[in-house]
């Protein structure tokens, strides 16, 4: 009879969800991966949680825990206290086992991999990521006994090239399409916007200043055919040979000669590395005919060639603070990225991402997916998740899937739900071209 209670107690817990002083270890998930989608990953927990979300920040912001508690019980539910956490207890997620997440994304998209690998030595992954303990308001290792979940990323697998993929198994595992995709783009330095705009004025709209960043057509271009000769390995061509002269080829005063270009490289595990690859050098998608890419140098930032300074950096946090200092820099980033600050967004091939060059522009509604959502701009990719095939795993993304679904259109610049749009990557990789349904 005893017995029996327990088990019903057991399964009334494990449909209403369960209440602790401080979350249970087999409660806790851990998850590495994509920085760009951080925010819809959040966004989606909270519409899964039934209780109030917390989220606690690691020193940084691509280190979170997430904490589904009950309703009311943090002051501040963007920075609770680990005296709210010890005393609020915990709720699972609807739908699945898990009451609490802990996410870092320093280490860029493939981590996803490497964690469910186990952090393999002697291979691309960085050192094991550690994660924010809320209790004791530290950075630490996942705690033993917590469910390893995987995590989000900007580009399947096999969108990395086999360097990167090399000594990293991924035998039980699964990919799981995420149902939203996000959107790419290239920014420069603001003295880089200044000087290709200057050298482009004569081609671009009638009437154009170097201030009207929010008229698509005087916007400076960058040519997809630039922008692969930059990731380009062939450090002799002549953006390293030209630095920052290469994007301003018009004769004039725009830039100095001997101008330095930096480059600002992601690491080889970045999703956005990867699909910056795939989208100008044609990797892993054109067999044979691909572009080598300029190596991850050691030393950052290390100069290649005569004129070209290539990082090697972590985050997009990393890429926009080099973007604000002075000279001349360029790199890729995810749309997701509108901060208010000097650096601007250039038109890929002619085409704008962006509502206004100028990020986070007074008076200009961004939603950085519109020309995506409408076929006109192709730089933008499916996400998807990297998971162990348990169901316990399949169950939390499943639920997360369902909560990424169910966030509000816009919410999340860059990023839109996937039913949003008549136009659809194929469903097992970013390669094929993007067509409508």
């Amino acid at each position: 009879m005893q017995l029996n209670k327990i088990a019903s107690a057991i399964a009334v817990g494990l449909v209403a969800g369960s209440a602790f002083a401080i979350t249970p270890v087999g409660e806790i998930a851990i998850s590495s991966g994509a920085s760009a989608s951080k925010g819809n990953f959040k966004l989606a927990l909270a519409n899964r949680c039934p209780g109030q979300l917390g989220e606690f920040i690691g020193g940084n912001a691509n280190i979170s825990t997430y904490v589904c508690a009950p309703a009311a019980s943090f002051a501040n539910a963007d920075a609770p206290t680990a005296a709210e956490y010890n005393a609020a207890g915990s709720v699972r997620f609807t739908g699945t086992l898990i009451a609490e997440v802990r996410l870092n994304v320093s280490g860029g998209s493939f981590t996803s991999a490497c964690l469910t690998a186990g952090w393999p030595a002697a291979t691309a992954c960085p050192v094991p990521d550690q994660y924010r303990d809320p209790a004791a308001g530290i950075n630490t290792a996942a705690p033993a006994g917590s469910v390893i979940v995987g995590g989000l990323t900007d580009v399947e697998p096999l969108g990395f090239l086999n360097s990167v993929r090399l000594g990293i198994s991924l035998a039980g595992t699964t990919t799981q399409t995420a149902s939203f995709g996000q959107t790419f783009g290239v920014a420069v330095s603001n003295d880089l916007y200044a000087a290709m705009f200057a050298n482009q004025a004569a081609q671009l709209g009638a009437g154009c200043a170097v201030s009207n960043t929010e008229r698509p057509e005087c916007v400076p271009v960058i040519g997809r055919a630039q922008m692969a000769s930059i990731l380009s390995s062939n450090d002799q061509n002549a953006a390293y040979t030209n630095g920052a002269q290469f994007l301003t080829p018009l004769p004039g005063p725009q830039v100095a000669a001997n101008s330095v270009l930096k480059y600002l490289r992601r690491v080889d595990t970045s999703g956005t590395q990867a699909v910056a690859q795939q989208y100008f050098l044609g990797n892993v998608c054109t067999a044979g005919t691909a572009r080598g890419v300029v190596p991850q140098p050691v030393t950052s930032p290390t100069r290649i060639g005569a004129l070209m300074d290539v990082f090697a950096l972590g985050g997009t946090g990393d890429v926009r603070t080099q973007l604000i200092q002075p000279g001349f820099a360029i790199g890729v980033m995810s749309g997701e990225n509108n901060q208010n600050q000097t650096w601007k967004w250039l038109r890929v091939g002619g085409m704008n991402m962006a509502q206004s060059a100028q990020p986070a522009q007074a008076g200009v509604s961004f939603t950085n997916t519109r020309t995506a959502l409408d076929g006109l701009y192709d730089f933008w990719f499916q996400s998807r998740i990297i998971r162990p095939s348990t169901v316990v795993a399949q169950n939390f993304w499943n639920s997360v899937n369902t909560g990424f679904g169910a966030v509000p259109v816009n919410a999340t610049v860059g990023l839109f739900r996937t039913n949003e749009t008549g136009f659809a990557r194929a469903s097992t990789g970013n390669c094929p071209v993007i067509i409508s349904n």
